[in-house]
């Protein structure tokens, strides 16, 4: 027998005392996971991975436990892809608001212009006024002195 034979029933070895509640080097009460039957087979971390079909009769295992105690167990890829939509609905909420507090930017903008636009004819306008107001007062000047009549 080969190394890989001998840990990859190590590992067969440790799931089936874990499943049966008789472990030897981890609690009972710990979750069923590879890295608990690499440790209850005495293994490094990580080296049941090198069997990917062990780590699915794992994953099976733990299914039909859950479902035995009438628990609910979603597929991976069935949980991967509620996360997915979840994140998928969180970035459009974000993006809506967003636009519309950009949209409103652009509008305080545009106000902005406006007003500043309105400021500056209503500038140039007292400048015309003021200009006609010393010419105004000018002519007055010069129409009071010519009815002055010298006493005599």
């Amino acid at each position: 027998m080969s190394k890989s034979e001998n840990t990859l029933l190590l590992l067969e070895a440790a799931l089936e005392r874990i499943t049966q509640g008789s472990s030897k080097r981890i609690p009972t009460h710990r979750k069923l996971s590879v890295r608990a039957v690499e440790e209850e087979a005495n293994l490094g971390n990580g080296s049941g991975y090198y069997y990917p079909e062990f780590v699915q009769k794992i994953k099976q295992v733990k299914a039909d436990i859950a479902e035995a105690k009438g628990e609910y167990v979603q597929p991976e890829i069935q949980s991967v892809r509620l996360k997915l939509n979840e994140q998928k609905r969180i970035k459009q909420n974000y993006k809506e608001k967003y636009l519309a507090v950009r949209e409103q930017l652009a509008n305080f903008a545009a106000a902005q212009h406006h007003l500043n636009d309105k400021l500056v004819q209503a500038l140039a306008r007292i400048d015309d006024l003021d200009y006609e107001n010393a010419e105004l007062k000018e002519k007055l000047a010069v129409l009071k002195r010519s009815k002055v009549v010298a006493i005599k």
